[in-house]
């Protein structure tokens, strides 16, 4: 038996073993934990949400998710203490001060929750400077949907960047800034909608992304051409570019494959220690636009 074969084997004997998943929460798993949603990156301001979980099975206030009260701080390896504040316009905690490259934070946080007082904390090292997107050799500007050259062939749009050193993770995030169901290309190859399709699941459309990882991590160049795939309105597209941390990496890649080929269920990567869930991580990003016309 080759080792193709006994691969698939071992998949298929996996498969067979698998009964079907049962998943059973009750009151009694419930545990009040911290819900913190933060990325650090270079060039912005610090934004860090605190927010809280719920027992199952219980009506929630969109008001009482946010937590306006919490102790939140950021230090950095060198000691730097830095408090954050709540702001009420974008609930989130927000602080004045410029995320540095390769450069280690630590987030700590404290909360009342259900008459328990919580801790969490976390750790991120901020990405090597040098990652760009180099618009001067990416193919972006405007095209026909599926546009092909003169010999027929699909000609994609294609951005070019200078990697970060030591980060071979990159999430590629697309938005059609001027989605619109008129604006749907529903002449395409993947799927046959109507309209009422797609405004049940419009964002799906409009947001999407899909990440290259195992990159180099030595300084260079790489690429990513975006396919039709992943572009369904005649519209301008914005496609943010982020080199990834551990944190940030390993939350993405984990948090919407919470069931295992076992049938078990699995919580995301946090990273986070004490009474906290989430993700607290770090990027460096670069953004870039391109259009797509009718025909």
């Amino acid at each position: 038996m080759n080792k193709l074969n006994a691969v698939m084997s071992l998949v298929v004997m996996m498969l067979a073993a698998c009964g079907e998943s049962n998943l059973s929460i009750t009151e009694a798993t419930y545990q009040p934990k911290i819900a913190v949603q933060g990325i650090l990156i270079p060039g912005q301001v610090p934004q860090i949400k605190i927010s809280r979980n719920f027992p199952v099975n219980v009506v929630i206030d969109p008001a009482d998710i946010p937590i306006p009260n919490a102790s939140v701080t950021i230090s950095d390896a060198a000691g730097v203490r830095r408090t954050l504040l709540y702001n009420p316009q974008t609930q989130a905690y927000e602080a004045q001060f410029d995320v540095a490259y390769n450069t280690t934070y630590t987030l700590n946080v404290e909360a009342g929750i259900d008459g328990r007082t919580l801790h969490a904390s976390a750790t991120t090292t901020v990405p090597n400077a040098g990652f760009k997107i180099l618009e001067e050799r990416s193919n972006l500007g405007s095209m026909v949907y599926r546009q092909r050259d003169a010999q027929g062939n699909l000609i994609n749009f294609d951005v070019v960047f200078e990697r970060s050193p030591g980060t071979g993770y990159y999430l590629v995030s697309l938005v059609a800034l001027d989605a619109d169901t008129s604006k749907f290309i529903y002449d395409n190859p993947f799927r046959e909608l109507t309209a009422e399709d797609v405004f049940t699941d419009f964002e799906e459309y409009k947001y999407l992304y899909y990440w290259l990882q195992d990159r180099p991590l030595t300084p260079g160049i790489s690429n990513t051409e975006i396919l039709s795939l992943f572009t369904f309105f005649y519209s301008r597209y914005r496609v943010i570019i982020y080199a990834a941390d551990r944190n940030f990496r390993d939350f993405q890649i984990t948090h919407e494959l919470l069931q295992g080929i076992d049938g078990n269920y699995h919580e995301p990567a946090f990273h986070i220690e004490g009474d906290g869930i989430g993700v607290f991580g770090s990027a460096v990003a670069d953004t870039a636009y391109f259009e797509i016309l009718r025909p």
